[in-house]
């Protein structure tokens, strides 16, 4: 899979290269009908929209957990600190650079929607349109949830066409991500071959959206769509827990049971590695991005995943290392959803249906608090406790995996503001203080621009 990738965005090279989403110039209608005529042409633009997930991944954590509150920033400058410490303005490059990358894999699955007819295998045409929905709709979640309202493509669009640039409401993009979603649900496989593991099934699908229904608090649909991928005693079938939390995230232990979707990478292989693991480290741009003292407080001295997350003696993320890789080129895979999440999400949208919870919420969450060698919750006697148990449950599971600012963002306002403020006081910033408008980033002001003033800016950054 991560050989074909490379193969497909050399094929795709000379029409969908990461221009600016609003400055795409018109791709040929010659060049997209006499290449897409056929399955196997079809395919490697499915194959390029994975690639374009590559460079999506490589660079979330700029918007994601550098805002967090389980990363101190300390000596952070330019747009590296105005994210961290709140004051990022429309101009800043991260913000700019995350847009129009999440957008040029969007136009990659519009353009396989397009001639997905000229796919003649009845089966690959069915799970082609549901890895294009599926990537589509895991962009659009990501861009709604960072940005707000943006514009909504489904189709490929004219380079001047500026209507098209007009941002719409989080609502109907949701309603749009969920019809996309439940298709892909239907159309994707539940497995690959072995070859072409990292490939979009429907347990991936049906994952994907019960974080949508969670986010949007739709909470028995949540649970509907994650029972099938549960098991026995929330013990896992298809999928489970790696028992081993290290191996998660070892190069060579990849692709397990655990993992219903993740980004694949490999290092010196044609710009196939990722760079967001060298950043990280102790020589690259993000080498102050670390876990922050109250966060790494929060483990318990028997939990495993402290050693995995980060290196005790200077706070640097440990997750992705890959010591043999050059640098910014490393083999490192991208966890998007793990069998974890599966279990918390679960936990989660039972406790939120239930007047105070029993075994549906105690359950999941001590399987994965056994896995790391953590206590046993043995009661939560409230509803409020055990959504606090299950919120830091997810940060301690999902450190530096780009989690953490989405749970604040869909947790309730004024808890995330007090959460954020308070994160900012302990690591010695008590002068900033979190407005509300900040909780959602600016629309790049270069996007807006070319817009032709179609695209207006988010309030509080004008």
């Amino acid at each position: 899979m991560k050989r074909k990738i490379c193969i497909a965005a050399l094929i795709l090279l000379n029409f969908t290269g990461c221009k600016k989403f609003l400055d795409e110039k018109p791709i040929s209608n010659l060049i997209e009908q006499t290449y897409y005529e056929n399955t196997e042409q079809v395919e490697t633009g499915v194959i390029a929209c994975y690639d374009g997930l590559q460079k999506v991944y490589d660079i979330e954590f700029k918007l994601t957990e550098i805002r967090a509150d389980n990363t101190s920033g300390v000596s952070l400058e330019g747009d590296w600190g105005a994210i961290k410490f709140f004051r990022d303005a429309p101009s800043n490059f991260f913000l700019l650079d995350y847009w129009q990358r999440a957008y040029n894999t969007i136009a990659r699955c519009n353009l396989v929607l397009k001639y997905i007819n000229n796919v003649s295998d009845p089966v690959k045409k069915r799970n082609f349109e549901g890895e294009a929905k599926f990537i589509r709709s895991l962009m659009y979640f990501n861009l709604v949830r960072l940005y707000g309202d943006v514009p909504l493509l489904t189709e490929s669009i004219k380079f001047d066409d500026f209507e098209k640039f007009k941002r719409i409401s989080k609502a109907e993009i949701y309603t749009q991500i969920k019809k996309d979603l439940l298709t892909s649900v239907d159309y994707c496989p539940a497995s690959w071959p072995t070859a072409q593991v990292a490939r979009v099934t429907k347990g991936a699908s049906q994952a994907l959206l019960a974080n949508v229904y969670l986010t949007l608090k739709e909470y028995e649909n949540a649970k509907l769509q994650l029972i099938p991928l549960l098991g026995t005693n929330f013990k896992g079938g298809t999928y489970a827990l790696n028992p081993s939390y290290a191996a998660i995230f070892s190069i060579t232990s990849e692709m397990s049971k655990e993992i219903l979707f993740a980004v694949r990478y490999k290092a010196s292989a044609n710009g196939e590695g990722n760079s967001f693991s060298y950043e990280y480290s102790n020589n690259g741009d993000a080498r102050n991005v670390k876990a922050s003292a109250p966060y790494q407080t929060l483990f318990e001295t028997s939990d495993v995943r402290k050693a995995t997350t980060f290196n005790a003696a200077n706070g640097l993320c440990t997750k992705f290392l890959d010591a043999t890789a050059p640098q910014r080129d490393a083999g490192n895979d991208f966890p998007v959803i793990r069998f974890a999440d599966v279990l918390l999400m679960y936990a989660e949208a039972s406790n939120e249906l239930l007047a105070a919870p029993n075994n549906d919420v105690l359950g999941p969450l001590n399987e994965v608090r056994a896995r790391a060698v953590a206590s046993q919750y043995i009661t939560l006697n409230t509803k409020e406790a055990a959504r606090e148990a299950i919120f830091k449950e997810r940060k301690l599971e999902f450190g530096f995996e780009n989690s953490r600012w989405y749970d604040l963002v869909r947790m309730d306002q004024a808890n995330t503001i007090s959460t954020l403020n308070g994160y900012l006081t302990a690591t010695g910033n008590p002068n900033i203080t979190v407005p509300a408008f900040r909780l959602i980033f600016p629309i790049p002001q270069s996007e807006i621009d070319l817009s032709k003033g179609n695209l207006k800016q988010n309030p509080g950054y004008n």
